[in-house]
């Protein structure tokens, strides 16, 4: 047998380096992935693997959580989707649908204006138009749904509570558009005042789902639905959860946001979202995650609804027809 030549060993030994690196680095971007560092959920191409991938991630994280996902043909995904879940700001969603039907019905216009006196407007509570004007003004309905629906303002879906549509009201023009298995029974003072309220008014996410399903395909009936659902799809809260961009491709969502206080046990309530997601090709799906009594923080929980939303986008977006 003739040796190798000086070059021929240097070429080997370049293949033999290749070859260990690129084992290597597989052996570790496979690790990394499976820690969670990068989205793994490109290869999820049947729902079967993305329900299986989204109990892997609800088995990761130290809360009770929920999805239920409709997509345009009528299949679903769920996971605990039958069980009750707090709304939090999730709630006002309703309360803009009912709130619209009342304008509706009363024959008043989302241009005209009612006063908001400083008596209105509560402190210690969340509301971006208290800050704004502490002394109130006039507003048209538009600025106040939009108030509630981008900014979750408490003090305006109060304001509509007392003077528009009532809790009762609310919750029974829901139900009459034949949505079950939700609950509105309280105002946002009341779950200030005694937070252990903030589960009265829950839903599951199925019907989260199916709420915002039926609501997509009404969207452009008249100028209120019009107005809810451009007002949802430029929602400033909660970015980080279902995310207006998914591997760089920009997504459109309308949604809305829920959040809830850190209890004396030092859980964090809620971090929710429900919203409809439009593909580039004009087909949809509604999702609904829910996170309640979360043991780990706000971006954990946040980092969990985006996840969940990655999955289902890539599922969705990789099937040319739901």
């Amino acid at each position: 047998m003739s040796r190798l030549s000086d070059k021929d060993r240097r070429i080997a030994l370049l293949v033999i380096l290749n070859v260990v690196l690129a084992a290597t680095l597989g052996t570790v971007i496979g690790m990394y992935v499976k820690s969670g560092g990068l989205d793994d959920t490109r290869d999820a191409v049947t729902l079967d693997q993305v329900s299986a991938q989204i109990g892997a991630l609800a088995d990761s994280i130290d809360a009770r959580v929920g999805v239920a996902v409709i997509f345009e043909d009528g299949d679903t995904l769920s996971y605990a989707g039958g069980d009750r879940f707090p709304m939090l700001s999730v709630f006002k969603f309703h309360q803009a649908l009912a709130v619209c039907d009342c304008l509706r019905s009363s024959g008043r216009s989302l241009t005209d204006k009612v006063n908001l006196s400083r008596n209105d407007l509560a402190e210690n509570t969340w509301s971006p138009l208290r800050d704004e004007y502490p002394e109130g003004g006039s507003f048209s309905f538009a600025e106040l749904l939009d108030r509630t629906l981008r900014q979750s303002d408490n003090n305006v879906s109060d304001f509509f509570f007392k003077t528009l549509c009532d809790i009762d009201s609310t919750d029974n023009y829901i139900r009459s558009e034949g949505i079950g298995d939700f609950a509105i029974s309280c105002d946002e003072r009341m779950m200030h005042e005694d937070p252990s309220r903030c589960y009265d008014n829950w839903t599951t996410p199925v019907s989260a789902a199916v709420l915002l399903d039926r609501f997509y395909k009404v969207r452009d009936l008249d100028e209120y639905n019009a107005f809810i659902w451009q007002t949802m799809a430029m929602c400033d809260t909660g970015r980080a959860r279902i995310p207006k961009y998914i591997s760089g491709n920009a997504i459109q969502i309308a949604h809305k946001t829920g959040t809830g206080d850190v209890d004396a046990g030092g859980r964090i309530m809620a971090v929710n979202d429900i919203g409809v997601v439009a593909l580039p090709d004009g087909r949809h799906y509604s999702i609904a995650v829910f996170v309640t009594d979360a043991g780990c923080d706000m971006a954990e929980c946040e980092e969990f609804i985006a996840k969940v939303s990655q999955s289902v986008y890539r599922y969705a977006s990789s099937h040319g027809a739901l």
